[in-house]
């Protein structure tokens, strides 16, 4: 599977994060969320650096501005702020399967198998774990493994089962 497909697809997990729940009286935080919907990457970037500055680093902010640099086209910065993200709230769902994609798409799966797993370890009914983990297989032409992850995720979310089962078969 090509890079840009990978990044496409790996985009589709990112809208997971715009409609979670925003961190109670994190104004900032919506007004950023906010901007990613509108697609003004460089305000929520300025914004993300300027809140960071003031108030330390957050891990809901620093994903959205890798998000930012990765829908612009930067995946070295974007991998540099979800680490970063990671490195405040190691946990971070979001930020674990952003980066795996992001990961994925750069040829480094073992690290991203990782991440994910440590997703579903802790989650195993993560659906958006599981588009991951199917993707991962897919890009390393494990068919039968993305097919597993499929059947899975069929019974968690139809709709990003749909997409993992275009993924598989669409070569």
């Amino acid at each position: 599977m090509c890079k840009q497909t990978l990044l496409r697809f790996g985009l589709l997990i990112l809208i997971g994060l715009l409609y979670g729940p925003a961190a109670a009286g994190s104004s900032t935080l919506e007004d950023a969320r906010s901007l990613f919907e509108d697609r003004r990457y460089d305000k929520v970037i300025a914004l993300v650096k300027k809140e960071t500055r003031k108030s330390g680093d957050n891990a809901d902010l620093l994903i959205l501005m890798a998000d930012s640099y990765l829908a612009q086209g930067n995946s070295s910065k974007a991998e540099k702020y979800y680490r970063q993200a990671l490195d405040v709230d190691p946990h971070h769902i979001d930020g674990s399967l952003n980066l795996a994609m992001l990961l994925v798409a750069n040829r480094e799966r073992i690290e991203a198998l990782s991440l994910i797993n440590r997703v579903l370890a802790q989650n195993p009914n993560h659906a958006r774990a599981h588009f991951c983990l199917g993707m991962t297989y897919n890009a390393q032409a494990d068919i039968n493994d993305a097919f597993a992850q499929y059947k899975i995720l069929k019974k968690l979310d139809e709709a990003l089962a749909r997409e993992l089962y275009d993924a598989i078969f669409s070569k």
